[in-house]
């Protein structure tokens, strides 16, 4: 809904909460409401309202995602500490596709950085994740035996700007996993039928057209973004949401393999974008300033729906 009216809802029932989130989003200068609890946010809510929701009324509201708004938020309670794994993937399981983990300084940034994506109706690009002067590199990929030499070019490229090589080793899995699921999930023909799915990994094939593939990354000293796409925009996002939930778990048939939930581990915060039929990215945010123990168990997960570029 680019260009349309837009309303921000706060729901806390903490009010230093409250301040904190008012002052985040009022960045974006639209009017923000601030509720307590889960009447007064069901009475505020309606089809043009982005609804910012404390986890734990969340986990107490299941039926929140079935009322008329443009977009859930849920953020991690106190904003001081990290949302628990089993919070993330009960709420992705019931069919929030925007979920933090993160507690501040994360939060805000991923925070208003999802607004705006959603009041603007602008979805796609990791250059919304980075600050100004951020040099994006990008990689086209030929042919699709092109996967394995495009994977160890970036690993060795993000180290030698000076990132430690662990990530590196997260990084090779990240992009391996998504660019597999574009050269050979993505592609469907006119019934929805994924018509590589089968294809032997070994086997050449120009990615031309709508087989064309992209790879980006860029760092700014807070995240390391990678970002892959295909040209199908045949991505199910209520599908991957449920696999990302569901991690090993069995999930319906169709649904694909572990590559969607081992991405998912291996980041911070996953954000994958859809123009139906025109173009899927996938983007993985991994945070360069803190331990990993210092983090959430569990990487944010968002879905958005928009207009390809």
């Amino acid at each position: 809904m680019p260009g349309s009216r837009c309303k921000l809802v706060v729901a806390h029932p903490e009010r230093k909460a409250q301040r904190s989130l008012h002052r985040l989003v009022g960045a974006t200068l639209c009017p923000v409401e601030v509720v307590g609890d889960i009447d007064a946010l069901t009475k505020a809510v309606d089809p043009t309202t982005i609804a910012i929701v404390d986890a734990s009324l969340a986990l107490a509201n299941a039926e929140l995602p079935a009322l008329p708004a443009r977009a859930w938020i849920a953020v991690p309670g106190e904003g001081l500490a990290p949302a628990e794994a089993e919070t993330l993937t009960t709420l992705l399981d019931r069919g929030w596709q925007h979920v933090i983990s993160h507690p501040m300084p994360m939060l805000g940034e991923e925070l208003l950085a999802t607004a705006q994506k959603l009041i603007r109706g602008d979805v796609f690009g990791l250059e919304k994740y980075m600050a100004w002067g951020a040099e994006v590199q990008s990689y086209e990929l030929a042919d699709a035996r092109d996967r394995d030499a495009v994977v160890a070019r970036l690993a060795k490229d993000i180290v030698a700007v000076g990132l430690p090589e662990r990530l590196g080793s997260l990084v090779s899995v990240i992009a391996d996993e998504l660019i597999s699921n574009a050269i050979y999930v993505a592609p469907v023909d006119d019934s929805g039928a994924r018509t590589r799915s089968d294809e032997r990994r070994d086997t050449p094939r120009p990615l031309t057209g709508r087989d064309a593939v992209t790879v980006r990354w860029a760092t700014d000293a807070r995240y390391l973004a990678i970002e892959v796409r295909d040209r199908w925009g045949s991505a199910d996002l209520g599908a991957m949401t449920r696999r990302v939930a569901r991690g090993g778990k069995q999930t319906a048939a169709g649904e694909g393999g572990m590559g969607l939930q081992l991405a998912y581990a291996c980041c911070n915060q996953f954000v994958v974008g859809s123009a139906p039929g025109a173009l899927t990215e996938v983007i993985t945010l991994l945070d360069v300033r803190y331990k990993p123990t210092e983090l959430g168990r569990a990487a944010s997960f968002h879905a958005f729906t928009g207009e390809a570029p």
